[in-house]
């Protein structure tokens, strides 16, 4: 009912086989995306704030806001006609793992990792990279803009290689753009 009112939307999960990322995705599966950022501050228990100063705060979900705030800026970047549709992947089996979206850019599927500091590991992403055999993906985080060539192994000890884009949270509107060029 929220979604249907727009207060939030559902990401949903996809496998991330093919285009469209709809087409292998299940409702049953979904995260919640509020409709703003001030709306996922109250559901993360930041509403008695007055204008923080979020600089000087150690937050336990801040990976939550960050998340949140991307998908927000993802979802906006679509028509405003539109229904909202965005998706993430998650591992399925024993192992832990998920890409916190998963979008389209023309016939390519893209990841988009989201970090809340300035690194993190993303052996989840090199795990997915690998399975679907894809060349690009993009991290938000706190850093500068940055975009290098990736050649690990998996955790299961599978070569990949890729280029991966990083860009600051705050420019996850223009992601479009900006791996466009690549």
């Amino acid at each position: 009912m929220l979604s249907q009112a727009r207060v939030c939307s559902k990401v949903l999960h996809t496998s991330g086989n093919g285009l469209p990322l709809g087409a292998e995705s299940n409702e049953k599966f979904f995260k919640a995306l509020m409709l703003d950022i001030g709306l996922a501050s109250v559901q993360f228990g930041l509403s008695s704030m007055n204008r923080p100063d979020f600089s000087n705060m150690v937050f336990s979900n801040k990976g939550g806001l960050a998340e949140q705030f991307v998908g927000q800026q993802l979802r906006s970047a679509q028509a405003p006609s539109a229904d909202p549709l965005l998706f993430y992947w998650q591992r399925t089996g024993g192992r832990l793992g998920e890409i916190d979206y998963v979008i389209q850019q023309g016939n390519r599927i893209v990841p988009v990792e989201v970090k809340a500091g300035p690194a993190g590991t993303m052996k989840s992403l090199h795990q997915f990279m690998a399975e679907k055999s894809l060349n690009l993906a993009v991290r938000c985080n706190l850093n500068l803009p940055l975009v290098e060539d990736i050649r690990v192994k998996t955790t299961l000890g599978k070569p990949v290689k890729y280029r991966l884009v990083s860009i600051p949270i705050y420019l996850a509107e223009h992601i479009l753009e900006l791996i466009s060029q690549q």
